[in-house]
């Protein structure tokens, strides 16, 4: 391109505008084709067929970070314990709720549990899933079936809740028996922010409670 325009300093003036014209034409369609470098941005030169390399290159590069942020969530996922055959994973972050008195108190599989006042105002988180425990209790069935009853049973922990006023962070431990659907049983505050459910869930209807996991404590 430089020995063109070199050349055209000994055209007459007529040839050399149309030269030129022609030139500038040119240098257009070599740009626009990402053949020539495009030398009017104040940056290095840089031809739009490297531009656009680049700018694909760097979409790639979103997209490979992407999925490995994915592949990390599966990869996360399938090392939690979900429970002996991983009866659990089907019910997570499911929820289940009831009213008592002034609140409404909430069950999320794995995920959390929450005090909701009725009148209005900010709910309570009574603490996250933390691990799978057993737990022994012995108390006697009501007529209902909608209890504990003797025996173990499997209990889900969860900790680090809202911080309680001139207290501990809220804990809630669940305490899980086989019934016909999901639902909240009773709620006992046993110590100062330290709660305890029992929910009802055909989830552990039938489920070996030694191979669920460790044991906790007795009741």
């Amino acid at each position: 391109m430089d020995a063109v325009y070199k050349f055209e300093e000994y055209l007459p003036d007529s040839i050399r505008s149309w030269v030129d014209s022609k030139l500038r034409d040119l240098r257009v369609m070599l740009i626009e084709n990402g053949i020539l470098a495009d030398s009017t941005t104040g940056d290095a030169p840089e031809s739009k067929a490297v531009t656009d390399a680049k700018s694909q290159l760097d979409s790639a590069k979103k997209e490979l970070e992407g999925d490995k942020s994915e592949l990390s969530k599966h990869e996360e996922d399938l090392t939690k314990d979900y429970g002996p055959d991983s009866i659990f994973r089907a019910l997570r972050d499911r929820c289940t709720s009831t009213d008592s008195g002034e609140y409404t108190y909430e069950h999320c599989f794995l995920s959390k549990t929450t005090q909701k006042p009725k009148k209005g105002g900010g709910h309570t988180g009574m603490g996250n899933f933390a691990r799978i425990e057993s737990i022994t209790v012995d108390e006697e069935l009501p007529a209902d079936g909608r209890g504990l009853g003797s025996g173990e049973r499997i209990a889900l922990k969860y900790e680090n809740g809202q911080h309680c006023w001139n207290g501990p962070n809220r804990s809630t431990m669940v305490i899980l028996a086989c019934a016909e659907k999901d639902e909240i049983w009773k709620i006992v505050e046993e110590e100062k922010c330290v709660y305890r459910m029992e929910v009802g869930t055909p989830a552990v209807c039938g489920v070996d409670v030694q191979k669920a996991a460790p044991a906790h404590n007795e009741l």
